[in-house]
């Protein structure tokens, strides 16, 4: 079985990244568990999606294409 690699796609440039190799800073005081990703390519700073954020988006896009 193969593991599923998880790719985030910044939302100021665009750019599709592997979030588990983000370059936050080290000197983060919530480095341990921090929600943030930043993105390599321009450093911007947002926090991840949470599951249920996720599975509503997933949710909503099929019933906007269902419609069309």
């Amino acid at each position: 079985m193969a593991l599923a690699i998880i790719q985030e796609t910044c939302p100021m440039c665009g750019f599709v990244f592997d979030p588990s190799a983000r370059g936050c800073s080290s000197g983060c005081p919530l480095a341990s568990g921090c929600r943030i990703t930043c993105c390599p390519q321009c450093l911007y700073s947002y926090p991840q999606e949470g599951r249920l954020a996720g599975a509503l988006r997933r949710i909503l896009g099929r019933s906007k294409q269902e419609r069309r």
